[in-house]
């Protein structure tokens, strides 16, 4: 993370063969056309093997950015506290990048980071190409009970959530959505994502709660698709969903019962003019703290019937954030390792529809297949065919 969230984050990055970096770490086209970070490397002799050599980086391996023990070893509350002051200190807010470079902008990020690195806040710089400016506040789960889930699906006293809008809102209307993050006691926090569609809703529809969200985001038209077409397939073959193993794990880490697909329902409505996203922003400001957020409903197999499992409630007001908007992360996970302890769930789905890929399975995209895309044509797109007019 940057200096100001060293208390979160402070140590330099791992390589997934134990070598100790030279340089920062980077991502490059020539590298499996930039899938993931790497750095050069001090020396070739690893602690699990030899550093590949290329021409421009010497010797180099893949980055890893793993757990900083000072600061996950601290209970939950401590953590939630700790993130809050960051976001409450300054409440100027990120921007948008030009639509333009939205799309050329991604394809040289590692979208692999963000279902890899192990951390609260980005592990390194980073520019936020979608999702880029929001609220963040505190929230809890308070489960009803009367079912199956585990770990976290059980109660989630520690929360942060974060809304924004996946593009920037304008005459084209507005796509929001949510990070949500619950802090463990003594181990990493278990995070996922949440939304209706990548392509939003039109201006006319004016709540920002209108539609339900859900961690399986629909298929969407012209720039989600794209955006998968042209990069996120690179960190997994079911990038419209992000999976929950992850929350129902034991202290000891041990993966529990957890649903395939959970569902959020809004109590309450905000008024979100797309051309006045400032506004839209002060809207959300005003949810009290207490105020019941969301139903949580749970789908515990592919077509089940779904079940109300507890509410979404805010402990902290939202508010406008640098902090939040430059620096929080919230991890990914795959939905590969879900289908991999639920491997039936692969057969129940019409995959190109519901993940965006028909070659969707147990494993996740090696690092190596960067340049492979599984779109007919799509890796010789060039940049100029990326612009989309958002």
């Amino acid at each position: 993370g940057s200096s100001a969230s060293a208390d979160i984050y402070n140590q330099s990055a791992a390589t997934l063969k134990g070598c100790a970096c030279a340089s920062s770490c980077r991502t490059a086209l020539r590298f499996e056309c930039d899938v993931a970070p790497f750095c050069s490397v001090k020396s070739k002799d690893c602690a699990k093997g030899t550093a590949d050599w290329s021409l421009t980086a010497g010797y180099y391996d893949w980055c890893d950015f793993n757990a900083y023990a000072n600061y996950e070893d601290l209970q939950a509350a401590e953590k939630k506290s700790l993130v809050l002051a960051h976001v409450t200190k300054d409440k100027t807010s990120g921007q948008y990048p030009a639509a333009l470079s939205v799309l050329s902008g991604i394809m040289g990020e590692s979208v692999t980071t963000s279902f890899d690195a192990s951390a609260d806040v980005f592990p390194q710089d980073r520019k936020k190409y979608i999702h880029s400016v929001g609220v963040t506040g505190g929230i809890r789960f308070d489960s009803l009970g009367g079912h199956p889930y585990t770990g976290l699906f059980e109660g989630a006293k520690h929360g942060i959530i974060r809304l924004s809008s996946a593009k920037e809102p304008g005459k084209g209307g507005f796509a929001p959505g949510m990070g949500i993050k619950f802090f463990r006691d003594g181990r990493p926090s278990a995070n996922f994502v949440a939304m209706y569609s990548l392509d939003g809703q039109t201006c006319a529809d004016t709540d920002f709660f209108k539609h339900d969200w859900s961690n399986h985001v629909s298929a969407t038209s012209d720039f989600g698709l794209k955006l998968i077409a042209a990069k996120f397939w690179q960190a997994s073959y079911c990038p419209l969903m992000v999976g929950l193993a992850d929350l129902s794990s034991s202290a000891e880490g041990q993966v529990g019962v957890f649903p395939f697909r959970l569902r959020f329902h809004a109590l309450i409505s905000s008024s979100c003019n797309c051309t006045d996203y400032e506004d839209c922003m002060k809207n959300l400001e005003s949810i009290a703290a207490g105020q019941k957020m969301f139903e949580v409903y749970a789908e515990a197999d592919p077509g089940a019937a779904e079940v109300l499992i507890g509410h979404l409630t805010i402990t902290d007001p939202l508010t406008t954030s640098k902090f939040g908007d430059e620096d929080l992360f919230f991890k990914h996970q795959r939905m590969e390792t879900d289908f991999q302890l639920h491997p039936k769930w692969l057969a129940d789905i019409d995959r190109k529809a519901q993940c965006g890929m028909g070659c969707t399975g147990t494993e996740a995209p090696p690092i190596s297949k960067g340049c492979h895309s599984p779109f007919n044509g799509s890796e010789s797109m060039l940049s100029d065919d990326l612009v989309v007019t958002i």
